[in-house]
């Protein structure tokens, strides 16, 4: 409710973050490149085990935004959420830190992602399960993990 209402008024992104200097984005239809490589940032987290090896978040969430006939305010949701991790102000904002959470090594985002679950704030618990939810319903949504584990419908 109100707690994403407040992240996604954060999730303003002065400049662009690109979480892995290796990493190239692919071609994008529905999500900026920054948008892809937050959720790369977070994928690292959140889905470190994954046994779909090829499995490329971002654009699983760019063909997913680009692909659904989403309502307008749904994709709005979708594209703030995806800013948070990159948002200057929602790293000062939850963290009085001048460095967004994609910006960070993958050692230090997992320690600043494992603060938010664990912290007494709601709005940060709240952003952590929202981001790990809709990672996880991401990789859900892929055909090859549906088949690992056994839906083949």
């Amino acid at each position: 409710g109100i707690a994403l209402k407040i992240l996604a008024l954060l999730s303003f992104s002065y400049a662009g973050a690109n979480c892995s200097s290796i990493l190239k984005a692919p071609k994008l239809r529905g999500i900026s490149e920054e948008e892809y490589f937050n959720f790369h940032a977070l994928g690292e987290i959140f889905l470190e085990g994954n046994p779909i090896k090829d499995f490329d978040i971002g654009k699983s969430l760019d063909d997913n935004l680009y692909g659904h006939p989403y309502p307008l305010p749904t994709i709005k949701v979708i594209h703030e959420l995806a800013g948070v991790p990159s948002s200057y102000l929602a790293a000062l904002a939850l963290d009085f830190s001048f460095t967004p959470l994609s910006k960070l090594n993958k050692e230090e985002r997992l320690k600043r992602l494992n603060s938010w679950r664990d912290s007494s704030n709601a709005m940060k618990r709240g952003a952590y399960s929202i981001m790990k939810q809709f990672c996880y319903f991401l990789l859900s949504s892929n055909k090859d993990y549906q088949k690992f584990v056994g839906y083949e419908g």
